[in-house]
């Protein structure tokens, strides 16, 4: 069962849940907003990497303002958990908004039906005509469905604390979240005894990801369908926006893929967990223990290689992202992260136009370029990928 209460948050429900930590829908009571709330583990289960990504992902998007880039708007401690709080973004991955039917795209109605039956919620109501008011009675009484703003209005519940001073209870700031991740990584802790947590890689096992597949023509068929390929064109051209803005700002995300990407119910996409990103300025190319950061399959050569990464690396995975999304499948795959390793460092990806002769070709192009060897290669900025991909 959810927390009812963290800090200043008031919990409404889960919105979904990892291996560290959860995320929940969550009204801020000092201002009534809606926010998406990022709670960590705690305790034995507490992940110092993570608390320290959380406090990171802060201190990078706090003054960053852009629409295609995810606001944040708190972070802290409350009775030992780590939490962030962020645009509450209500939407699709990337993948899953391209993989909607043209009847659930046919109007903003649809997209937002489509949207609630993705999340497993019922569509919010539509507002009365003029002229027309709900009883109140008849609204309380109808299929339980919640009212935000009454929400936002209830007294702080007695389980969370007998009095409206909930300020004492939690801690904000991005160094209270460093300062409890310090703690959990002290020698005598269980934490480092188990060592640190695994690199997601995002390669599912062997028998369960068939290699090299061929696409049915009815695949092909859908891959290529016009409204498809517009979305997929202003999807991209979104994305080049959001990492012109970043980029400006000397900012690499390091972790591009489908899962980062949101689409909300305007069509808006939006760049997500900043968790890994890193200021050129800084040394780029590893964390401070060493290891490799990002998802292998998106990683540039110069990411696996440890080498100092520059903007273009965030470019190499951009066109991974665009490759994957004109033919159905990633330019290399494999069954290990190290032939995959192999793979990216050694060898050519398969040409699209040979995988679905009717692809796009202007995007094919574009694809093919990002994810060049060099860096020296590819596009060399997002504004570049942006002028390209509308010729």
């Amino acid at each position: 069962m959810p927390p009812k209460v963290i800090g200043p948050y008031r919990v409404l429900e889960t919105l979904g849940s990892g291996g560290v930590g959860t995320v929940y829908r969550a009204i801020d009571r000092r201002t009534g907003d809606l926010s998406a709330l990022k709670l960590l583990s705690t305790g034995p289960a507490l992940d110092p990497k993570a608390a320290r990504r959380l406090a990171r992902e802060f201190e990078t998007l706090q003054h960053l303002s852009h629409p295609n880039v995810v606001k944040v708007y708190d972070t802290g401690v409350f009775q030992g958990y780590p939490y962030l709080a962020m645009e509450l973004v209500e939407g699709l991955t990337l993948r899953h908004y391209l993989s909607l039917s043209d009847d659930e795209l046919a109007s903003d109605e649809a997209l937002i039906r489509a949207i609630h039956a993705h999340r497993g919620s019922p569509p919010p109501e539509e507002e009365p005509v003029d002229g027309e008011e709900d009883d109140e009675e008849d609204s309380d009484a109808h299929s339980g469905l919640f009212n935000l703003s009454a929400y936002g209005e209830e007294a702080p519940s007695e389980e969370y604390s007998g009095s409206d001073d909930y300020e004492d209870a939690y801690e904000s700031g991005p160094d209270k979240v460093r300062a409890l991740a310090d703690l959990a990584d002290e020698p005598d802790t269980a934490m480092s005894a188990s060592g640190e947590t695994r690199l997601p890689y995002d390669l599912p096992p062997p028998d369960e990801r068939p290699i090299n597949v061929k696409l049915t023509d009815g695949e092909l068929a859908q891959l290529n369908h016009p409204g498809r390929v517009g979305r997929v064109k202003d999807v991209m051209l979104q994305l080049c926006e959001a990492l012109a803005y970043i980029h400006g700002y000397g900012l690499i995300h390091r972790d591009l893929k489908p899962s980062n990407v949101m689409v909300d119910e305007d069509r808006v996409a939006r760049l997500m967990d900043f968790g890994l990103a890193k200021y050129i300025a800084d040394d780029a190319a590893v964390t401070a223990d060493g290891r490799l950061v990002g998802t292998f399959r998106y990683m540039a050569p110069e990411q696996i290689l440890g080498e100092k990464l520059d903007t273009r690396t965030d470019l190499y995975s951009l066109g991974v992202i665009l490759y994957e999304l004109l033919c159905g499948r990633p330019p290399f795959e494999a069954k290990t992260p190290y032939e995959l390793w192999q793979k990216v460092l050694e060898t050519e990806a398969t040409p699209i136009h040979s995988l679905n002769a009717r692809v796009d070709r202007v995007m094919s192009r574009v694809a093919h370029r990002l994810i060049r060897k060099e860096p020296d290669d590819r596009f060399q900025t997002a504004e570049e990928v942006y002028e390209a991909l509308i010729e």
